[in-house]
């Protein structure tokens, strides 16, 4: 490096070799002169005008060779910020720019290179796909720059967590990937997992505060068959989509076993987009009465699904895969839209409870949406019960209260149902605006055995009345239990023995007292 920074540049190294070419072109000419004329006698005679071009003659060839040489760097100058600039775009092109980790298209020549691998030998790398929990919620609540920032520190903790074992890949949004070149085996893969689990579960102090979130995980090898990122991604995916059921930070293993799984859930979604589409779901209603003269209060609306190959469902069967498809939104409206639109036949008197979780209150439309059937329909807002499980006041406690307030203002009334098994506060009851609670039906199946079920549920019953709020006892099943929910002091009761979930047609019949037409509903009811 001295020696280069000594040496004189490409436009001097040319002016001194013209100069050197100059001289020696008038001595040469001498020379040959001289060697002609040598027999005959030698006699230099050199008028003025080639004395003068013999000493102009080196200048005008190092002027010459200097602009030749500048010219020449000029254009090697120009080549090198063209290949400067070429490298720079096929770094950009192969690299995300937000946190610098290698990109979708750097990924692909990861495969394209353990393609070759394979050929040459054995080789069966792990391919793994990360996807950040709760990220959205720190978008929604610390806003897209914080967002932005969580992911440049998660992509470089990352980096640090799994050294030279692995490569990190940024895919998009909050999805990455990380493969591990070889034949790594499982106990190898599993112990990276829990390295990478344990750096994300640490906090991120963000510009807009802490941030505490998990990482879902989506195990796949490279197999024979292999021959694009397509074909194993498909598999990641899929064990992803099964890491993310599960609760907190967790990597699941693609098999066999879980593909079928994923198949059949994946083909749940199509059949629910479809059945929304040729209306395949329907509502039906359970009666909530009286504990004590046991009329009608209201129904229940319980959404149903009549299933072209399996039946009629419940809930319980498809709630779960609806609302990661993205479908839960569709139906819940539907659910909304039938219910009002079916309590508009009922007596005044009588009201109707809809069922809506925490996603649903995501949608900023939600109460717009509400206020928009009750016109329609006709109905009074206080005949309309929105039931929340406590679990939504987990998902976006400013979204919930806003929402709640909204309804609320309306005349609409609020309830928490299954009181006593999610994340239960008393402080819950202060902050929202609740006028029912409850009572899971797990309660009352044990509060007959007396002990500490029922002093739990005489608690609920009390704070109830201490905070002015109607109590339900859901799954009264027989006459014993109806009559401890009455002593104990709850306002309505709701379950088998007073009815099962009947169709819309019966419960408007039962809403008018008309008995003669339930023959054909799965129904007990006792006036």
């Amino acid at each position: 490096m001295m020696l280069r920074a000594l040496l004189p540049g490409l436009p001097q190294r040319y002016a001194i070799a013209g100069l050197a070419l100059g001289s020696l072109l008038p001595a040469i000419g001498l020379m040959a002169e001289f060697l002609l004329r040598a027999p005959h006698g030698f006699e230099l005679h050199l008028g003025e005008p080639l004395v003068a071009l013999a000493f102009m003659l080196p200048l005008i060839f190092s002027v010459a060779f200097f602009l030749f040489g500048r010219r020449e760097e000029m254009l090697r100058l120009r080549l090198s910020a063209g290949q400067v600039i070429e490298r720079e775009l096929l770094h950009l092109s192969l690299h995300d720019r937000l946190t610098g980790l290698p990109n979708r298209a750097s990924l692909e020549r990861e495969i394209e290179r353990f393609v070759r691998a394979r050929r040459r030998g054995r080789s069966r790398p792990a391919f793994l796909l990360l996807d950040l929990d709760k990220f959205k919620h720190v978008n929604d609540t610390l806003g897209h720059d914080a967002g932005d920032e969580l992911l440049q520190l998660f992509a470089a903790r990352m980096s640090g967590a799994v050294g030279a074992q692995a490569r990190i890949f940024r895919l998009g949004g909050d999805e990455f990937v990380m493969t591990v070149a070889g034949m790594p085996d499982n106990g190898d893969v599993e112990r990276l997992c829990h390295a990478i689990e344990a750096r994300a579960s640490e906090p991120f102090d963000l510009a807009a505060g802490r941030a505490v979130i998990g990482v879902s995980i989506g195990i796949a090898h490279f197999e024979a068959d292999d021959h694009a990122m397509a074909d194993v991604m498909k598999r990641a995916d899929l064990a992803l989509y099964a890491a993310k059921d599960i609760a907190g930070s967790s990597h699941v293993f693609h098999d066999r076993a879980l593909a079928r799984d994923m198949q059949e859930r994946m083909r749940m979604e199509q059949d629910i987009a479809a059945g929304l589409l040729r209306e395949e779901f329907f509502v039906e209603y359970q009666p909530v009465v009286s504990a004590t003269t046991r009329e009608i209060a209201a129904f229940e609306a319980l959404v149903r699904w009549r299933h072209p190959r399996l039946g009629i469902l419940g809930p319980e069967h498809f709630l779960a895969v609806a609302e990661r498809s993205g479908h839960l939104l569709a139906l819940g409206r539907f659910v909304i839209a039938r219910a009002i639109e079916e309590a508009a036949r009922w007596p005044e008197s009588i009201g109707v409870a809809v069922n809506v979780t925490g996603d649903e209150f995501r949608d900023r439309q939600l109460v717009r949406y509400v206020e928009t059937m009750l016109d329609i329909h006709q109905v009074a807002p206080r005949r309309l019960t929105i039931e929340i499980t406590e679990a939504a006041f987990t998902v976006d406690t400013a979204v919930i209260r806003k929402s709640l307030a909204d309804l609320s203002k309306l005349g609409v009334k609020i309830a928490i149902d299954d009181f006593g098994m999610g994340f239960s506060s008393i402080n819950h009851l202060r902050q929202f605006p609740i006028d029912r609670l409850k009572i899971d039906r797990s309660f009352t199946q044990a509060m007959l055995q007396g002990g500490r079920e029922t002093e739990l549920v005489e608690i609920i019953l009390r704070l109830g009345h201490v905070f002015g709020i109607s109590t339900t006892v859901e799954g009264v099943e027989n006459e014993d239990q109806l009559a401890v929910a009455r002593a104990l002091g709850a306002a309505e009761v709701q379950g088998f023995l007073i009815s099962r979930p009947i169709p819309a047609g019966a419960a408007n019949a039962l809403a008018y007292g008309e008995p003669d037409l339930l023959k054909d509903a799965a129904l007990r009811f006792s006036a």
